[in-house]
């Protein structure tokens, strides 16, 4: 499942924090910016920072109080869904016996079930959708910036049937 990563607050001033992406560097370790063995620190926060300003427009930038020499009112090149959630691993088993039982008809069946759900007992997290602010609107790093705090599927599930069929 696609997230973005955002800053807290309103740093822009539009009202909204549909466009409050940071700056994403895309090179070496940073190529997918995720910590997939990591749920408390899924994103990978070192490969994102502060916008920062070419020469031609530093005069309009309004700097964050906590760094100078960034851009508070730039909106980074992180983009929208740019980073993927964890992936989803699921494997559901059944088996079943089939019983005619030819005193009552000819087709008259009890069926004996067995059915697990998640055999592997895998444990599939959410995307860190949550805890997706990395910057304050200061610019100041979020404590828990990347926590999955949730999963996806159940726990092992194993559930035992009779079935009449006639």
């Amino acid at each position: 499942m696609p997230f973005t990563p955002l800053f807290g607050g309103d740093p822009l001033g539009v009202n909204t924090d549909d466009f409050d992406y940071p700056d994403r560097s895309k090179s070496g370790a940073c190529a997918t910016a995720v910590n997939p063995g990591n749920p408390n620190t899924y994103i990978n926060l070192s490969c994102f920072s502060l916008p920062v300003p070419t020469p031609a427009i530093a005069a309009q930038c309004q700097a964050f109080s906590s760094t100078p020499g960034t851009c508070a009112n730039l909106i980074g090149n992180g983009g929208r869904n740019s980073l993927r959630g964890p992936g989803l691993v699921d494997l559901d088993f059944s088996v079943f016996k089939n019983n005619y039982i030819h005193k009552i008809s000819e087709s008259f069946n009890l069926q004996f079930r067995a059915e697990i759900f998640n055999i592997l007992n895998h444990a599939n997290f959410l995307s860190p959708t949550s805890n997706n602010s990395i910057y304050d609107q200061n610019g100041n790093p979020v404590g828990g910036a990347g926590l999955i705090n949730g999963t996806s599927t159940t726990a092992r599930e194993i559930q035992f049937g009779l079935k009449a069929i006639w």
